[in-house]
């Protein structure tokens, strides 16, 4: 049905139709016609055809140029260009490690070409970056693929120390093991001329870690047979020369005639020949001397008298290389330090025992054996 409205469009667009189309009816016949019942049927019949049938080509320039504008037009369908997919972007960051094994879930953004790439680079706790593979900044117009490579983080090192277990010496220089983390290490003792291992103290194979790890190698003198500690007195019937080590070297000072002194250990060799440990790097020969009961008030007992005179000299101390000789309070007193050999000493005063030995006093330290100084 039509309303007013619409009946009147109807009807103009009718008539500009009509007059295109030459009449095959008079006039009078047309108003006769138009009062006939089936005017509306006729009517209707007429835009069916006019709807379906083409126009004649001479109608139809003026048919389109008097369309009424205000008709809709249909919806046009467009199939999507694939270049508007051209606007969208995938970036694929990946993270592996020197094996090329990934260390962690690859990540994968999307976005407008051109755009900026909001990204911060991840990190791994046992993990450093090395490389990056491809680095871009922005989306671009094909899919990217961006590579993070890492190389596993090294683990806190393993000390390894080689030490002569009689002497505390220590042997070589300390070795130092680093290795990534996690991965395995296995120690074995470094061969040392002379000596053979005993002992060793710490984990000889583990994992490197986050700790620091320390292994002590012992070792002992290949001709030392036994090695006994022990604590007591002894008094020298003749005179002793002293050693920096069994059967080493002989220092320069020695030992009187019934002195007593106190042994700290002994050790016999595959020689078959004793020595006794008497503090430090000093050593004496197991022979020529007898057990003794501590000494009630000095370690000599022939000593009665010193005599001390002022002095202002200078000098070093000559003893064995990286080892360093005993300070005493008095002489043939009580141990109060120790000076490696090469130190700078100042020396205040000279002192004379009964058997004509001479210490040097030591300014703010004690006295040690004039042997032992160089003076300058």
């Amino acid at each position: 049905m039509f309303d007013g409205g619409n009946l009147m469009t109807f009807f103009n667009w009718l008539q500009k139709h009509l007059q295109t189309i030459t009449p095959s009816i008079r006039p009078s016949q047309r108003k006769r016609r138009g009062r006939h019942f089936d005017y509306h049927h006729r009517k209707r019949q007429f835009l069916e055809t006019n709807r379906t049938a083409p126009l004649h080509p001479d109608e139809t320039a003026t048919s389109i140029s008097k369309k009424d504008k205000s008709d809709p037009e249909p919806a046009k369908i467009v199939d999507p260009s694939p270049l508007d997919n051209q606007h969208q972007a995938q970036v694929i960051f990946s993270y592996l490690d020197e094996a090329e094994i990934p260390i962690a879930k690859s990540d994968i953004f999307h976005g407008i070409v051109g755009d900026k790439i909001q990204f911060k680079i991840p990190s791994f706790a046992d993990y450093y970056l090395t490389a990056i593979d491809n680095f871009t900044y922005q989306f671009e117009a094909t899919n990217q693929t961006v590579t993070f490579r890492f190389a596993l983080k090294n683990g806190l090192p393993v000390m390894i120390y080689c030490l002569d277990t009689d002497t505390g010496q220590i042997l070589r220089s300390v070795q130092i093991l680093t290795g990534k983390l996690g991965h395995q290490y296995r120690l074995t003792a470094p061969e040392i001329k002379g000596f053979r291992v005993i002992s060793s103290t710490g984990a000889t194979y583990g994992q490197f870690d986050r700790q620091t790890h320390g292994v002590i190698f012992a070792y002992r003198r290949k001709n030392w047979e036994t090695v006994q500690p022990v604590e007591y007195f002894v008094k020298l019937k003749n005179a002793h020369e002293v050693f920096n080590n069994p059967q080493g070297q002989t220092l320069k000072t020695g030992l009187p005639a019934n002195i007593i002194i106190k042994v700290f250990a002994r050790i016999d060799l595959a020689d078959k020949s004793s020595w006794l440990n008497i503090g430090g790097f000093e050593w004496i020969r197991n022979t020529h001397l007898e057990p003794s009961n501590p000494p009630l008030h000095h370690l000599i007992e022939q000593i009665t008298k010193t005599s001390r005179n002022p002095a202002r000299l200078a000098g070093t101390i000559n003893f064995v290389p990286h080892k360093a000789i005993a300070i005493f309070n008095k002489p043939y007193g009580k141990k109060t330090g120790a000076l490696m050999h090469g130190s700078r000493v100042s020396i205040t005063a000279t002192i004379v025992d009964d058997q004509n030995l001479i210490w040097y006093e030591l300014a703010d330290a004690g006295v040690v054996p004039k042997a032992y100084v160089t003076v300058d």
